[in-house]
């Protein structure tokens, strides 16, 4: 499996969580008869955290997505099928990073995210 520069950029910078499912992924790309998994049912042995199908509908034999945990993350690659030489390249490798967020529950919380909405502004 290649890899575009931005994409193992991306892949080096992910969270452990994130890169220990991209290399679980690549073990069944590279594993696979066919990476597109073409047919119905073609990708029913495929863990269930990982999807595979075509970028656009439109283009079965193009580019296709890896989505990961649910779309939490995803790899974009294509195959070229060579007798010799079969080859994967990745062209995308993304990774959500888990968001840290304010309390806004909290009335407190609430006021200081959309203000007090008992007070009523007056234009000047």
């Amino acid at each position: 499996m290649d890899w575009t520069k931005q994409a193992q950029h991306d892949f080096q910078n992910m969270p452990a969580e994130g890169s220990d499912l991209v290399m679980s992924a690549r073990t069944e790309l590279i594993t696979a008869e066919d990476p597109y998994f073409r047919g119905i049912d073609a990708d029913a042995s495929l863990p269930h955290w990982m999807t595979v199908r075509p970028l656009a509908s439109t283009s079965p034999g193009g580019p296709h997505i890896v989505d990961l945990a649910g779309g939490r993350g995803w790899l974009i690659y294509t195959f070229i099928r060579r007798h010799a030489d079969p080859q994967i390249v990745v062209t995308e490798a993304f990774w959500a990073r888990r968001l840290r967020h304010r309390n806004v529950c909290s009335a407190d919380g609430f006021r200081s995210v959309f203000g007090d909405p008992l007070q009523h502004r007056t234009s000047d």
